[in-house]
């Protein structure tokens, strides 16, 4: 019996520990704690406001989930309004947006939970300058304009601060300025839009205006992006890993991750302290890495 509960409590140790990446840049700092009480399924999404609080969509209930810097469960919320939780990103002026791509809406909620604002057509895909069908992300420029991933029209639509249709670009294809799925955004700091294009294994970077600039591949298929510094991270849920890729060229500098490391790396965000927070789906879970 001794030796059972030796074994026993090793496997605990093992489950927690960090875990080294691969090439040595990040290590695990271990995951955000989850609360019992809380009906947890699939996590697809991670953001951080300017307070370092920890903001978490997942696709239990509540499906958004708040922790404060320390990791402590502070409140959730959301419970009802989703069907399909996917994309989660702060705005320039701290407020919250979620992306429902069953509902085919974005949502804007302030920090304490107050929904403010719904964009779409609840339960309606629809295209044009109307609403969305299946829109995954969403990423804002310096000037406030927004930029939604609507996967299921194929297509990049630009917002103005208030909401306001502005023009779109892209339809459902294998060539330039076209995607299987657009499923995730990041932005630089001279408002270059980086599309993850799942499904095309590739990340296609088009200037504010949506021309076509570039096409980066070579890494496998990209789900989540995320800038930081002067690299593009991009995850690659397929094969369980996170790629970073230069900003200039898109060249790949590096790769980490297994599936012993990450489960389905889906979105991410960073704090200000410059630690990384991945959301896994299959593991159900986010986890907090630090540069070594």
């Amino acid at each position: 019996m001794r030796l059972l509960a030796w074994f026993a409590a090793l496997l605990i140790v093992w489950s927690v520990a960090p875990v080294l990446a691969a090439d040595g840049q990040y290590e695990s700092a271990g995951f955000v704690e989850l609360p019992s009480e809380i009906k947890l399924d699939a996590v697809s999404a991670v953001a951080v406001d300017g307070d370092d609080h920890v903001y978490v969509l997942q696709r239990g209930e509540p499906q958004v989930l708040v922790f404060d810097q320390s990791g402590k469960y502070m409140r959730g919320f959301g419970a009802g309004l989703f069907k399909v939780p996917h994309g989660l990103r702060f705005d320039r002026s701290g407020n919250l947006w979620t992306t429902d791509n069953g509902n085919h809406v974005l949502r804007m909620f302030s920090r304490d939970g107050k929904l403010l604002k719904t964009l779409g057509v609840e339960g309606k895909g629809v295209a044009g300058d109307e609403g969305f069908r299946a829109p995954d992300d969403v990423v804002f420029d310096r000037g406030g304009n927004f930029y939604v991933a609507d996967s299921g029209n194929g297509r990049i639509v630009k917002l103005s601060p208030d909401g306001k249709f502005l023009k779109q670009w892209g339809s459902k294809g294998k060539a330039d300025g076209q995607f299987a799925t657009a499923h995730g955004l990041a932005i630089d700091e001279e408002d270059r839009i980086y599309v993850a294009d799942r499904g095309n294994k590739r990340v296609q970077v088009f200037d504010s205006d949506g021309k076509h600039l570039a096409n980066w591949s070579g890494f496998g298929n990209p789900f989540g992006l995320i800038v930081v510094g002067d690299e593009l991270l991009a995850s690659e849920g397929d094969i369980h890993k996170i790629f970073h890729l230069k900003l200039k060229d898109g060249e790949i500098a590096t790769g980490w991750g297994n599936a012993d490391v990450l489960k389905l790396p889906h979105l991410m965000a960073v704090d200000s302290q410059g630690t990384l927070y991945v959301a896994e789906v299959n593991g159900k879970r986010v986890q907090k890495f630090v540069r070594k």
